[in-house]
């Protein structure tokens, strides 16, 4: 019980953050929902955003922690596989599940995420509830669901998420997923993830590309849809905001407990835009 509640009140955990600094909860929820205190939603629509934001930040740590458990076991095997005789493999049962939810938590932090315009431009607007067409679809929807006067804001989210850097990515997680969790295309088969120590001597671990480790694509995958998730949810709640206020993005490293985004004064954005390039303003 926190002490500093009243006699016979007790405490509720609703999220607890084990990523190294943090970083879901400084970056996503504490800094989104500062931001979204500066916007003009209702209460009703303020409370499903905050919803949302917190449901987010727990699906983050579903797909880090099935990272974290897939790079424990691939260490513990590769450990193991150095004694192996080279007539030895072993399909990895761990890593598959491992894998298999990784994808499917990453695609569910995708559909999600999209709910989160439905409290930014109303339930008769919003309709969406999944990540359809790899992200262009939720661009077509944001095209044709919003005025004149948000056009700016839609610019911004298309410069800023569906862009082909991250339309590579996000196909590439999302055929997985379908494979693994679906069977499309034929499925991904175990033997996928086989380890085994060929005559030579050298440990062979699952691969995504004949040139990086299926461990190496995850910790990218887990990089890019942290910051995915992050830009998303400020650049909602930007149709939103005061127009007092304003919002500046300069990039931070992934261990950072700063956020990406800082709430400022419109006076300051303008500054701001004047002393920096444009890939560095918003």
């Amino acid at each position: 019980m926190d002490p500093g509640l009243p006699p016979g009140a007790g405490a509720t955990k609703l999220f607890e953050d084990k990523t190294p600094n943090a970083i879901i909860l400084n970056r996503i929820l504490l800094n989104s929902l500062n931001v979204a205190a500066h916007g003009d939603l209702a209460p009703g629509d303020s409370s499903e955003l905050t919803d949302l934001i917190v449901l987010l930040s727990r699906k983050l740590l579903s797909v880090w922690s099935h990272l974290q458990a897939y790079q424990t076991n691939e260490r513990a095997l590769a450990e193991q596989a150095a004694s192996w005789p080279a007539t030895e493999r072993e399909y990895s049962q761990e890593l598959y599940e491992e894998f298999d939810v990784f994808s499917v938590q990453t695609k569910s932090t995708l559909d999600h995420l999209v709910q989160i315009m439905r409290p930014i431009l109303g339930r008769n607007k919003w309709t969406m509830y999944s990540f359809g067409d790899k992200g262009d679809r939720v661009l077509a929807s944001l095209q044709r669901n919003t005025s004149k006067h948000h056009a700016g804001h839609v610019r911004m989210m298309e410069h800023q998420l569906f862009n082909e850097t991250n339309k590579v990515w996000l196909s590439g997680i999302i055929e997985a997923r379908d494979q693994v969790n679906h069977g499309i295309a034929g499925g991904m088969r175990i033997e996928r993830f086989a380890v085994y120590r060929d005559t030579g001597g050298a440990v062979h671990l699952p691969m995504w590309n004949p040139n990086q480790r299926l461990s190496e694509a995850m910790v990218v995958t887990w990089e890019n849809l942290f910051r995915y998730v992050e830009d998303f949810i400020v650049l909602a709640i930007n149709f939103r905001l005061k127009p007092e206020f304003g919002l500046v993005r300069r990039e931070m490293p992934l261990t950072s407990p700063v956020p990406s985004w800082t709430l400022t004064s419109r006076q300051a954005v303008d500054e701001f835009v004047k002393t920096h390039p444009p890939s560095k303003k918003i």
